[in-house]
């Protein structure tokens, strides 16, 4: 990953993948998109990134409480440490938080979503 991305653009990226994750948490439990395992995309600044991470429902949902947070695969591959820090660790996902003006970015971006305080839309 290019760690030289700014703090703004980081935030921006996983602002993206997180309202993707959020729709595929509002598709019907009968859709074919979400695999049993709980199957996510990897919330990490990469736009090229294609990895998918494993956590439960209410995993995601825990993220989702703080609109700084994002879920990302376990390596420090997906993490911009100039930007975010990793603030938990599973074997199957790690959470980041952003710093700075990109947590502001996460906070505006997650209210204009109608997405704030872990709410699904």
């Amino acid at each position: 990953m290019n760690t030289r991305i700014s703090p703004e653009r980081a935030a921006q990226n996983q602002s993206f993948f997180r309202r993707l994750n959020d729709k595929i948490q509002r598709l019907p439990e009968s859709a074919t998109v979400i695999t049993p395992a709980g199957e996510w995309l990897c919330e990490c600044a990469d736009l090229d990134c294609r990895e998918s991470i494993l956590l439960t429902i209410g995993e995601y949902e825990t993220v989702r409480q703080t609109p700084t947070r994002f879920a990302v695969a376990p390596s420090y591959l997906h993490v911009v440490p100039e930007v975010e820090r990793v603030v938990a660790k599973t074997d199957r996902y790690w959470i980041v938080e952003k710093l700075g003006v990109g947590a502001k970015i996460a906070i505006d971006e997650s209210t204009k979503t109608g997405i704030a305080d872990g709410e699904a839309a």
